[in-house]
């Protein structure tokens, strides 16, 4: 048997665990830092690091992001990472029909957007819609994406963990790796925050864009680190009596610009800004959209500190859009004196062990038998939501990884 340990239970290492599991001589171990939690109380497990001008967005829990997105399914990253001999194509198709990705039937599209989506196209704005990985026949249109489906509508990697389970893996919570045991270049093991040593064959680091590269550097592989990109967003919306727009499937359409995506989206912030011009607006009467703008990778990620800022490129990306959000809900009939915005958040946070500089094709690093699954193997942000790339290129290598054992 090859022993495979896996650090975190998120979306590439869940994925990884589910193709590997395949292989009956595999003895695979997934090591998670969270707890296993009901998907509806996943918003509980937000992990948010606050000390930088852009406000960073994780969760710490089995199933990692996947629990809280919108189920957005884009596929990004496809000619990108063909430049690094990395093909993810198949991997892409083949999570189209497992997890049925396609936009929701019309049933499925709330008042909000048909109401944006019109002076979107008075404007001369296509608004497309977005693919998801939903499950109509389950979801009841509560607006609770991001927080965690209640009804086990839309997809999450708890569904992966479950495959790996029935396959053989194991899974152990609540337990932090903090150590890569390495000899002579090569991966031994590893040591956790309860002072147990695990010993492995082969190590896979899927433990998040911000916690994979600490790992990384404390083994020794400097690089890591030393780039960092999120996806910066805000939410800007107004006063709309009665747009019911959070009894909707968030970013259920989408605009794709140049340097931004605007999707329609609700956001508990922006109704503050909205009460100073109309004291009686309830949630109910905000009709609002995302604006998710491509970043740059000059944040840092060290062993015991996380540099991540807003520069000069970022603000004139968030006016752009936002220039045109205005617009668009000026159109639609927002009374323009309530327009109100959130702070610059970031999600996803990738590219801090991209590959071409921390990993290779197969995303194993310099050091033997230890590889990466997770978004900071992705090169840069295009400002599109990633989890379908990442599942893709972790869905691959855990393909590999069976194939060679």
């Amino acid at each position: 048997m090859t022993k495979v340990i896996i650090i975190g239970a998120g979306t590439g290492g869940l994925s990884v665990a589910k193709e590997l599991s395949k292989n009956k001589d595999a003895e695979v171990l997934i090591i998670e830092k969270g707890p296993l939690a009901d998907t509806k109380d996943a918003y509980k497990y937000y992990d948010t690091w606050d000390r930088n001008e852009m406000e960073i967005i994780k969760t710490t829990l089995v199933g990692g992001s996947s629990t809280v997105i919108a189920g957005n399914f884009i596929p990004s990253f496809v000619e990108e990472l063909k430049k690094y001999d990395i093909d993810i194509t198949k991997q892409l198709d083949e999570l189209k029909d497992e997890l049925k990705i396609a936009p929701m039937p019309e049933s499925h599209i709330g008042d909000a957007d048909h109401i944006l989506q019109k002076a979107a196209e008075e404007l001369g704005f296509d608004m497309q819609p977005m693919p998801k990985a939903i499950d109509a026949t389950k979801c009841k249109q509560c607006g609770k994406c991001a927080w965690g489906c209640p009804h086990g509508a839309k997809w999450s990697s708890l569904e992966d963990l479950k495959i790996a389970q029935q396959n053989g893996a194991k899974l152990i919570t609540d337990e932090e790796v903090v150590k890569l045991l390495v000899e002579d270049s090569k991966i031994k093991g590893v040591v956790t925050n309860k002072a147990n040593t695990y010993t492995a064959d082969i190590v896979v680091v899927a433990a998040g864009g911000v916690v994979t590269p600490k790992l990384l550097r404390l083994a020794g592989i400097n690089t890591a680190g030393e780039t960092f990109a999120v996806d910066p967003f805000i939410t800007i919306g107004g006063y709309y009596k009665g747009a019911n727009q959070t009894k909707q499937i968030e970013m259920n359409k989408f605009i794709k610009l140049p340097y931004a995506v605007i999707s329609p989206h609700t956001s508990q912030y922006v109704l503050d800004g909205i009460k100073q011009t109309h004291p009686d607006a309830t949630a109910d009467d905000v009709l609002s959209f995302m604006i998710k703008i491509p970043d740059n990778r000059k944040g840092k990620v060290y062993a015991n500190k996380v540099e991540k800022s807003i520069d000069y490129d970022d603000v004139a990306y968030i006016a752009q859009a936002s220039a045109i959000a205005g617009a668009i809900l000026k159109q639609a009939g927002v009374d323009m004196e309530s327009i109100s915005s959130t702070h610059t958040r970031g999600a996803h946070l990738i590219a801090t062990s991209p590959v071409g500089e921390v990993v290779d094709s197969n995303l194993q690093t310099e050091i033997e038998n230890l590889y990466v699954a997770d978004g900071s193997v992705l090169p840069k942000a295009e400002g599109i939501p990633p989890i379908y790339a990442i599942l893709a290129i972790a869905k691959r290598l855990g393909q590999h990884l069976a194939d060679i054992i």
